[in-house]
């Protein structure tokens, strides 16, 4: 078995306890989709070696670059602990990357609740100063 089915085997059998399931299934792309407040979340696996677990949390859809906006997520960057945080084609995203044969129920609980927390806590800010709408519950404050 690849490393890569072994490790997807192993995250799904720690999502079912994290999370109280019987049962997890991935999307079409093969992320285990959860949310947070206004955040759309997920956990993926990068299959390049080593495997990476990836937690990721969409905090901003359709916001412009702007080097003002860049700043403040370099501020927010600059606070955080394990997360960062980047600007992508539009998006704003949490992300957090763990390696896929240390991971236990506490490690992605916490990187799932670390990304999550982080992208709620600055979706509306951005949208309100920055423009764009959160993914869920949306709310375009500056048109």
């Amino acid at each position: 078995m690849a490393a890569i089915d072994l490790a997807r085997s192993h995250i799904e059998r720690c999502l079912q306890d994290v999370w109280d399931v019987d049962r997890v299934v991935p999307d079409a792309d093969g992320d285990y989709c959860y949310r947070i407040g206004t955040a759309a979340c997920y956990f993926g696996l990068d299959g390049h070696e080593p495997v990476l677990v990836k937690a990721v949390a969409c905090a901003v859809l359709g916001v412009k670059k702007s080097a003002k906006l860049l700043d403040e997520i370099n501020a927010i960057n600059q606070r955080c602990r394990s997360a960062h945080v980047y600007w992508d084609n539009g998006t704003v995203l949490v992300e957090q990357s763990l390696f896929a044969e240390t991971v236990d129920r506490a490690s992605l609980s916490h990187a799932g609740q670390s990304v999550g927390h982080i992208a709620d806590d600055i979706g509306q800010m951005i949208v309100a100063v920055f423009g764009g709408r959160t993914p869920i519950d949306g709310v375009d404050l500056a048109g």
